[in-house]
């Protein structure tokens, strides 16, 4: 099997239906778990700071979903790498980009760390317009319930 046909599987919660759509909230996966350094780390720092927001998802629901179930849903790893590169990288190059172009025509370090600012916003705006463009693209699609949910549903629980 091909890497670009390999798929990238995550476990997700049916949190509500909506017409023809599934609501799944994703579980969120964080090396800060498993990391020695979490207590002094910045990152966890920042997760307790700013709060876990919910990752929903909303997915065609042609496998008969029930709320409160656990799916596995998968996207293909290229797709992945791709939005990951337009949702880090683009901003990071418009930030550095535009930084380097204001002190390149000669202007001074404030107006370097502005552009720097601009480039970043831009960068993600764009990024963020690229992602919801791209259609269904860089939407995960259901592959199968997790194993539990077939014991509980075939004891009848």
């Amino acid at each position: 099997m091909s890497s670009e046909h390999e798929l990238i599987e995550a476990t997700a919660t049916v949190v509500a239906l909506e017409g023809d759509m599934a609501v799944l909230e994703a579980k969120r996966t964080s090396a800060c778990n498993d990391c020695g350094a979490a207590k002094g780390c910045g990152i966890s720092v920042l997760v307790i700071f700013l709060g876990r927001k919910r990752n929903l998802l909303h997915i065609k629901n042609d496998f008969n979903a029930v709320t409160g179930e656990q799916v596995i849903i998968g996207m293909p790893e290229s797709d992945l790498v791709l939005a990951s590169l337009a949702v880090y990288m683009l901003p990071l190059l418009a930030m550095i980009g535009l930084s380097l172009i204001a002190l390149a025509l000669g202007f001074g370090d404030g107006v370097a760390g502005l552009g720097a600012m601009v480039g970043l916003a831009g960068g993600l705006v764009f990024a963020g317009h690229l992602t919801r463009n791209a259609g269904q693209r860089f939407v995960p699609v259901y592959l199968r319930r997790t194993p539990f949910e077939f014991a509980s549903k075939a004891c009848g629980t």
